[in-house]
């Protein structure tokens, strides 16, 4: 193509390319309406369209990874036969919903035909996740394909070899297959680009999947993927995770390799983590993590095993919970998720009380501040690479928000501060764990961002402080439960975006879409994560009756 040509000729030209990878055989003859098919993952299951055979059907709504992983181990099914089955999901939900950007079917053929053969012949495993399919988010770099994360001057440049969370999958014996959609800059609760276009949830196709690992959460809430792996600097796995009921872990740096290429800002660290539909993939992942070794693939990775000892606990525990950070309101199903897992730990015999929130707002200004610290030349100079413009509603900085060399290590200082002295309150409260909203709202139509006033202060605070914080799915919004009440209709806007998402509830719009909680533990403690959500999981079974034993 032309070097002069449009950045829509560009983008068009590599959505051609894209659509050519996905099998004839597995092409939708036309693509439902919205109207006519708003839940993907009901329309997928119907047997009446034939998409799925009863087998492939089967393998892909496996939840159990642990029981998946004895299959392909023991045989019983082949790496290849379960690629196969996810690779066709894969391919039919992105039809529905545009959740993948780079699809390496017969790569991923290849992969796990290897893998099937050393079985056969050695009778060993080639790492904890032999023969797994596992997807991932744009931003890693798989030899062989793009990483253009969501920039059209970034497409058609393939990566000459595996980024390091590809080659410590690889080394852990998974097979890659896909990569998902993300928004352009990756700093937006959304996933748009001008490249793939919009990823809508694969439960309510109305609605947007969250961002900036938004493809994650419509390809694994759709049962495309177990596993996934994103990536968070301020929510951008517990937001998705949190839209579409899934489990997503953020962890502290230095628990999961990542990349980091070009300058940026190195305040505030993003993460790489685990979503899926089960805790248990979550545990099972960062279980298998430490065979890879990724301390000798990413330099920034902390030698350190994974205890598993750590993930159960049977003593008394003492849960802090917040329902509103005092910056902006959360809309009534999230309270309400809140009050519920709360409830349920109460009634368990855990000790429970509300914490204070009062130094978020402070939190917030430090992690923008740091998020904007470029003036938004990164960005601008991305944009340059093809004509392209930026898109409205991404937390991105302007010129104005260019921090000198002095502003940057006063930053620095300011939280180095905060962060010592919100240690001290921690562990001078002895509490075990914090529970509180992901973010104040349940879901949006596509577009809504570019009109807002985004505020994150309920996921980013945890990225500042460098504490791991795992999404939980506890409930769905309820027409009935959660219906205006006075205070909600009586509430006065503390700011723009407290008033923006005040005006945007609306219970009709939302009503059944998931809605969850994170759970917060201290840094480098996300063995006591897991741990924690399993005392809340079995909390609410108890709470309404029911037995995991």
């Amino acid at each position: 193509m032309s070097a002069a040509a449009s950045y829509q000729d560009r983008a068009r030209s590599k959505r051609s390319a894209q659509a050519s990878l996905i099998p004839p055989e597995w092409r939708l003859q036309s693509v439902p309406s919205v109207e006519d098919a708003p839940d993907a993952v009901a329309y997928i299951r119907n047997s009446s369209n034939k998409l799925l055979s009863p087998r492939e059907l089967a393998i892909t709504e496996i939840s159990d990874i642990n029981a998946l992983l004895r299959k392909l181990a023991s045989r019983q099914l082949s790496s290849l036969e379960v690629t196969k089955a996810f690779a066709k999901r894969a391919a039919l939900l992105h039809q529905l919903t545009t959740c993948c950007t780079e699809i390496f079917f017969e790569d991923a053929f290849t992969r796990a035909t290897q893998l099937d053969e050393h079985l056969r012949r050695t009778g060993e495993t080639v790492g904890p996740l032999h023969g797994l399919p596992v997807s991932i988010k744009d931003l890693f770099g798989v030899e062989g394909v793009d990483t253009c994360i969501g920039w059209v001057g970034l497409t058609n440049k393939p990566a000459m070899q595996d980024g390091n969370a590809a080659a410590t999958l690889r080394r852990l014996g998974a097979v890659l297959y896909v990569k998902t959609n993300v928004p352009q800059s990756m700093m937006m609760s959304d996933s748009y680009n001008h490249v793939f276009g919009q990823c809508v949830s694969s439960i309510n196709r109305n609605l947007i999947s969250g961002g900036s690992s938004g493809g994650e959460g419509a390809l694994i809430s759709g049962r495309g993927s177990i596993l996934g792996i994103g990536t968070d600097i301020g929510g951008s796995i517990r937001i998705p995770a949190n839209m579409c009921g899934l489990y997503g872990l953020s962890p502290s740096t230095g628990r999961q390799p990542y990349e980091r290429n070009g300058p940026r800002q190195d305040t505030i660290r993003s993460v790489a983590g685990p979503m899926s539909r089960s805790l248990t993939a979550i545990e099972k992942y960062m279980e298998a993590l430490p065979a890879a070794k990724p301390w000798e693939i990413d330099p920034q990775v902390i030698p350190m095993p994974w205890k598993s000892e750590l993930c159960t606990t049977t003593k008394t525990l003492k849960i802090g919970y917040i329902i509103d950070d005092g910056v902006v309101k959360v809309q009534p199903p999230v309270a309400r998720a809140v009050r519920e897992v709360a409830d349920a730990l109460r009634a368990a015999g855990h000790e429970v009380f509300e914490w204070d929130a009062s130094t978020h707002a402070y939190a917030y200004k430090l992690w923008e501040t740091a998020i904007l610290a470029d003036g938004g030349e990164g960005c601008r100079k991305l944009c340059e690479l093809s004509g392209e413009p930026l898109i409205d509603g991404m937390l991105v900085g302007k010129p104005e928000n260019k921090l000198t060399i002095e502003q940057a290590h006063q930053l620095n200082a300011d939280k180095h501060v905060y962060e010592t002295e919100y240690l001290r309150r921690w562990v001078s409260s002895e509490m075990d764990a914090l529970i509180m909203p992901i973010m104040p709202w349940v879901g949006y139509k596509p577009w809504t961002w570019v009109k807002s006033h985004q505020y994150v202060g309920y996921s980013s605070i945890w990225n500042l402080l460098d504490y791991p914080a795992l999404a939980i799915p506890v409930t769905t919004a309820d027409r009935q439960k959660d219906r205006p009440d006075d205070e909600w209709k009586n509430h006065r806007p503390r700011n723009k975006g407290d008033e923006f998402n005040h005006q945007q509830y609306d219970i009709n719009l939302v009503q059944g879409m998931p809605v969850g909680v994170q759970l917060i533990t201290p840094k480098l403690q996300e063995e006591k994560c897991i741990a924690v959500a399993k005392v809340i999981d079995e909390a609410r079974s108890l709470q309404h009756g029911e037995s995991k034993l």
